[in-house]
């Protein structure tokens, strides 16, 4: 087992269970709006029991409807899940234009006094936990399989959604500031109350309408996106090969949407909303720090190629960056006041950083190769290689990797 098994199954859990909290933390909310259009509250429509801990004691059996409607939509057809995602996009779209028209209508700039109340240091913190609204966006990348040019469409879908959404995000948080004082939000269903607040009280109704649009749509799309992730990561063999099963009549991978739904809908079941968001945020970011250590691992290890000596430089170097990145999250997460404490494990970062190029180098190779197959001409592509560090293993070598019985590739490393 090499590194790049070591880092593809803590991700793969990772990237699963954060689609699990993900679609849980959405259905929750799917149950408050509803409760607000019915005049309702969101408990009303629970079971509180008392003898669990109050964080999973509020069971909530709307979210097991919904996602098993959910479920059955994914599980029928992509098209039908597409056409279905169309309308209420169009319906969610619209929702946001009102709250945004309608809200500054109400707005009120006193509301933006203190405008700054937990300092720069409360910036950095509500991002950290903000950070869960970006989940979804790395779905695109999973629908490649359905796609006639994926490598056109899926960056125009990723940059352009994510644009999107990001003004949309900045437009809607502050017309809400600037409805209600941030203190009396309501953290069950903050858009719909929040017309309450200011006497619209018919349009309570229409926010509440589209935004069950809304996250019925977002929960199809995770569930549809969750799904092929794991059909995947079941081809890689790191999951059992039924869950990677696609249906030949659908197209869709039953197996998978079943099993991944089936988890989003016993989590959210259980735990409160404002459980997910922290556990997101952790998962997320576990994920990024993994591929983090995957790219300098990529860039200056080559098995079979980069020398022992250079290869224990290189876990130095990494156990570097590592535990300063680390002391600096510590110092930061205690008090943020100890500059001391930066002023020795930001230099560090940068040696850890320096050093791997000064001592390891990168193995940097525009790969080609020549093919040899059964029957046919030899299909001759130029290699170059280059190894900046001072390798022996670097002079010309010719090595031979069997992939199959009728192809070999032979390897030409050199110094450009």
């Amino acid at each position: 087992m090499d590194f790049s098994w070591v880092i593809s199954w803590p991700s793969a859990s990772n990237i699963l269970l954060e689609y699990v909290i993900g679609g849980a933390a959405v259905a929750p909310s799917w149950t408050s709006y509803f409760a607000t259009l019915c005049n309702y509250q969101p408990d009303d429509f629970r079971i509180i029991v008392h003898n669990l801990p109050d964080d999973y004691g509020h069971l909530d059996p709307i979210v097991v409807v919904v996602s098993s409607l959910i479920c059955v939509l994914a599980v029928l057809s992509t098209k039908g899940s597409s056409r279905f995602n169309y309308i209420t996009s169009i319906m969610h779209v619209a929702v946001i234009v009102f709250i945004i028209i309608a809200g500054l209508t109400k707005a009120d700039s006193g509301n933006y006094k203190p405008f700054m109340p937990y300092n720069v240091r409360g910036i950095f913190v509500g991002s950290a936990v903000l950070f869960f609204a970006y989940v979804g966006f790395d779905v695109v990348s999973t629908m490649a399989e359905e796609i006639e040019n994926p490598a056109r469409d899926i960056p125009i879908g990723l940059l352009g959604s994510m644009t999107i959404v990001t003004v949309a995000y900045c437009l809607l948080a502050a017309t809400l500031c600037l409805l209600v004082p941030y203190k009396q939000l309501d953290g069950e269903a903050a858009f719909s109350s929040t017309f309450n607040y200011v006497g619209l009280n018919w349009a309570k109704y229409i926010v509440a309408l589209c935004s069950l649009a809304g996250m019925t749509t977002a929960l199809l799309v995770s569930a549809v996106g969750q799904a092929w992730y794991l059909t995947h990561i079941a081809r890689a063999h790191m999951m059992p090969p039924w869950l990677a099963h696609v249906n030949a009549k659908t197209g869709t991978p039953v197996n998978a949407t079943v099993m991944m739904l089936g988890a989003t809908a016993i989590d959210a079941f259980f735990t409160k909303l404002n459980i997910m968001p922290n556990l997101l945020s952790i998962s997320m970011l576990f994920i990024f720090t993994l591929v983090v250590m995957a790219l300098p691992m990529r860039r200056y290890y080559v098995s079979g190629v980069t020398t022992p000596a250079n290869h224990m430089n290189f876990i130095l170097c990494i156990a570097t960056i590592l535990g300063s990145s680390t002391a600096t999250s510590i110092t930061w997460g205690l008090d943020g006041d100890g500059w001391v404490r930066y002023v020795i494990t930001i230099p560090i970062w940068f040696l850890g950083n320096s050093s791997t190029q000064e001592t390891v180098g990168a193995f940097n190779c525009t790969e080609v190769f020549e093919f040899k197959t059964k029957g046919e001409e030899d299909k001759v592509l130029t290699w170059r290689g280059d190894n900046s560090g001072d390798d022996p293993y670097a002079s010309d070598v010719k090595t031979l990797v069997p992939i199959s019985e009728e192809l070999m590739v032979s390897i030409y490393m050199g110094e450009s």
